[in-house]
């Protein structure tokens, strides 16, 4: 009796390792997809939650037009929180200079940026940046394209705000700025030659680090010089 009970409690024992054998395989793919999450944007040092990055680019979402919200897609937004959640070390501590004039267009990338730890001081105007960039070294720095305030946003240079921001930095600072909120027109120079607008895409080319209207664009690129300027 003795060897048919330990026989009957090995088989038990066997049983609940198929048991979770079986579980295993079967959760194996969506556990290995929230491990990494659980570990740097799940509630480890950053605090971020999953669902806080998402609410997060949701937001951004909506400041973005229809069409092109509705290109960057579920699989666009999966890849951007993977690469996020690997490189959350990389965010953290970061200094970020984002110069925008509507500032409020970009309150949930900031917030998302800042939870994970970036340090990020913003500016409205190229004068504010200007100074902020003669206290203070930062990885990387955001501009938007046209600004309406400032000194020197007349009606012929507004729509280039961003550009001559671009110059002045790539010139006296030897960073290139990433130019966010609005692709780089030449068209919108109406009174420009051909070739001076030729000659303006190439400088925005030759001082810029990238330039994207789409948030999830916009945060691989930051992730792109923190991976340059940081490792």
């Amino acid at each position: 009796m003795s060897n048919v009970g330990d026989l009957l409690q090995g088989l038990a024992a066997a049983m609940w390792v198929i048991l979770a054998l079986v579980v295993f395989l079967a959760f194996r793919r969506p556990l290995l997809e929230r491990i990494p999450h659980l570990t740097k944007l799940g509630m480890g040092a950053t605090g971020v939650t999953m669902e806080f990055a998402e609410q997060k680019l949701a937001e951004a979402a909506t400041r973005l037009d229809e069409e092109t919200s509705r290109s960057i897609g579920e699989v666009a937004t999966k890849t951007l929180l993977h690469r996020l959640d690997r490189n959350a070390d990389l965010v953290r501590d970061a200094r970020i200079l984002w110069v925008d004039d509507r500032p409020q267009n970009n309150v949930a990338l900031v917030e998302l940026l800042r939870k994970i730890g970036a340090r990020i001081d913003t500016a409205q105007t190229n004068d504010a940046a200007f100074a902020l960039m003669r206290s203070n070294r930062y990885d990387t720095i955001i501009s938007d394209v046209g600004r309406d305030v400032g000194p020197d946003a007349t009606s012929e240079r507004r729509d280039l705000m961003g550009v001559d921001f671009a110059e002045k930095v790539f010139g006296t600072w030897g960073q290139r700025p990433l130019l966010f909120t609005g692709r780089f027109d030449p068209t919108r120079l109406p009174d420009a030659t051909a070739d001076e607008k030729l000659q303006m895409t190439q400088l925005v080319d030759q001082t810029t680090f990238g330039r994207t209207n789409r948030y999830d664009e916009a945060l691989h690129l930051i992730l792109d010089v923190l991976e340059r300027t940081r490792l």
